[in-house]
């Protein structure tokens, strides 16, 4: 295709939250026409505004029931669906010749060792996951240009990956010694009522889950000790607060050498200076989630803990939207050779 072609996607999981922000966002893009919204869970089409009440007279496609493997003319198909069940639909899609950008975790790990005792049951599909692409565009870009199957990447791993990167590529934090706290808004637990977040519990509540145990653990080290080339370890401790929608990462690095904070700045502005969606903050400034709310962009900023030396990286994205369908987008204008930033700038 062309850039000046316009590229006919399907969305597989128009229900979820993913699903829904993925439709918020290609309806404002000029290069992509929706021609197909399906899911699971019911038997006959329904308005897309039973699902999403602000699509009222907005789009007329119903969402239909997910017909496994039926292109519906669509290039290009997003499995906007639950772990294990990507596994079992790309490969339909991905023999009709669709490119395949999968929302879920289940193509992350090349190394299909990397995720036992991570994702509960065998992978049904392993053939594919040494073809996918993790979709990164800031660190696999020009994998991208040319892939048919994308593993796009989890919402806690894309900050914590963007964040890290430059300080162990350029040698300044020790590879060992990282520690990764990050808050998340509850839409990051899925569309499905489940305790402890149904609201009179979870209102004016904050909590720590999964501590030593979430499985995006592994998908940050696998990936940083790929780009790096260095023997990463990382604790991760997710939390989860009474917000909609918004990820603020705070991560700990120890120096492994002596060198000031602004050095390691320069190091960051220098990896980034060309990456649309990611902002470094001046020194002594820190993101906010109200910054990134609604939008593909990463916030990302330095600090030096005055007693220990160490660094401190303080970061905020959007978890429905850089950390899942905003970066899907920004996977699709990289295959199909669209500005990277069509469809995605927030005014």
């Amino acid at each position: 295709m062309s850039n000046s072609d316009v590229c006919k996607v399907k969305i597989v999981g128009a229900t979820g939250y993913t699903g829904g922000e993925l439709i918020r966002l290609l309806l404002n893009h000029p290069k992509v026409k929706i021609v197909s919204l399906t899911a699971a869970g019911f038997d006959q089409p329904q308005p897309a505004h039973a699902f999403w009440p602000w699509l009222r007279h907005v789009i007329d496609l119903p969402i239909r029931p997910e017909t496994e493997g039926e292109a519906d003319g669509a290039d290009l198909v997003f499995l906007s669906v639950p772990h294990g069940a990507a596994m079992k639909l790309a490969p339909l899609y991905y023999e009709k010749g669709l490119r395949v950008i999968d929302l879920s975790a289940d193509y992350r790990f090349p190394d299909l060792s990397e995720r036992q005792g991570w994702y509960e049951g065998e992978h049904t599909s392993p053939e594919l996951c040494g073809v996918a692409v993790y979709g990164m565009p800031e660190l696999f870009r020009e994998q991208i240009k040319h892939a048919r199957l994308i593993a796009n990447p989890g919402c806690y791993p894309t900050a914590a990956i963007l964040s890290l990167y430059p300080g162990i590529q350029w040698g300044f934090f020790d590879p060992d010694r990282i520690r990764v706290n990050s808050v998340s808004g509850v839409t990051g637990a899925g569309r499905n009522p489940k305790l402890p977040f149904h609201h009179p519990e979870f209102d004016q509540n904050f909590f720590a889950y999964r501590i030593g145990k979430h499985q995006h653990a592994p998908e940050i080290v696998s990936v940083l000790r790929r780009v790096t080339g260095k023997p990463v370890t990382v604790t991760f401790v997710p939390h989860v607060l009474p917000l909609q929608r918004g990820i603020l990462s705070t991560i700990y690095c120890r120096k492994a050498k002596d060198v000031p904070l602004a050095e390691i700045w320069n190091a960051y502005q220098e990896t980034y200076a060309r990456e649309p969606f990611i902002r470094l903050y001046p020194l002594g400034e820190a993101p906010a989630l109200q910054a990134v709310r609604e939008t593909n962009f990463l916030d990302i900023s330095l600090h030096e803990d005055a007693m220990t030396g160490d660094v401190v990286l303080v970061s905020a994205e959007d978890n429905l939207t850089k950390g899942a369908a905003g970066q899907a987008v920004q996977n699709l204008n990289v295959i199909m050779g669209f500005p990277e930033k069509m469809g995605l700038l927030p005014l």
